[in-house]
């Protein structure tokens, strides 16, 4: 049986970790409280992945080859950003900002994590919190969403996007560890209100370019029109000294479900 007991602290050290680099961003972008979750490595979560997402999904061990556990965490934008976006017929450029700004942190904290966990003896290993997939099929070959919903941090919308305790109006990462935590236990709960009693359907009519229907996600569709936003937003780089892609539309996460 795995001895858990002297884990606690890692744990605790880990979300402190990531909740203090959070608190202490220097970003325009404001945040709510990160979530964090932990689960084991199961092989047959990853056999389903590479069945249903990518076979070429990444498993764990490939990302470090002694993987015990997984962490997964949640950043979720202040409630100001997503009304924004909300009540504008067009992307504004707070969502933008914050896509940009959160994927550099999501960097950060990932490559701090690394670091500090190496000095008391974990090691650990990260993908990227965006592009990393292939550009062709436009399937991750590593689905933070996916991760998420393995360590029980949220579940599936309407959307195809992750609806965590505190919405989905946020970015994703997680990291590998070769040490074992205490897994968070899982809640079988229904988060999204169509797939609860079907009387929602915003994230659809929010979508500009009609690429959301109950029937699926037009991936493609949708990837032609946040390619055209990125350009539209280039001067952000100069603006605000920011490092782009600014490939975001994130309409259909600005509904009930964005901030919960």
């Amino acid at each position: 049986m795995t001895n858990y007991t002297n884990n606690e602290y890692l744990k605790n050290f880990i979300v402190n970790t990531i909740n203090k680099m959070v608190s202490n961003a220097d970003t325009i972008t404001k945040y709510r409280r990160p979530l964090v979750s932990f689960s084991n490595i199961h092989k047959e979560d990853f056999r389903y992945l590479k069945r249903n997402v990518n076979p070429l999904h990444k498993v764990p061990t490939a990302l470090l080859t002694d993987a015990v556990n997984i962490v997964s965490f949640f950043i979720s934008f202040s409630e100001e950003i997503v009304i924004a976006n909300r009540i504008c017929s067009s992307i504004v450029e707070e969502w933008a900002i914050a896509y940009a700004e959160t994927n550099r942190l999501i960097d950060q904290i990932s490559s701090k994590l690394v670091e500090k966990l190496h000095e008391i003896g974990v090691k650990a290993a990260w993908e990227l919190p965006t592009y990393n997939f292939d550009k062709t099929t436009l399937t991750s070959k590593w689905s933070h969403k996916s991760i998420a919903k393995i360590t029980g941090l949220g579940s599936f919308g309407l959307h195809q996007m992750i609806i965590t305790d505190a919405g989905c109006a946020g970015r994703l990462g997680s990291i590998v560890i070769n040490a074992a935590v205490m897994p968070t236990p899982k809640r079988e709960k229904e988060r999204c209100v169509y797939y609860i009693d079907g009387s929602c359907t915003m994230c659809i009519e929010s979508c500009p370019v009609g690429a959301l229907t109950v029937d699926g996600f037009n991936k493609k569709k949708c990837w032609q029109y946040i390619l055209e936003i990125d350009k539209s937003f280039s001067y952000l780089s100069d603006k605000y000294k920011l490092k782009g892609p600014f490939d975001v539309c994130g309409k259909c996460a600005t509904g009930p479900c964005a901030i919960m």
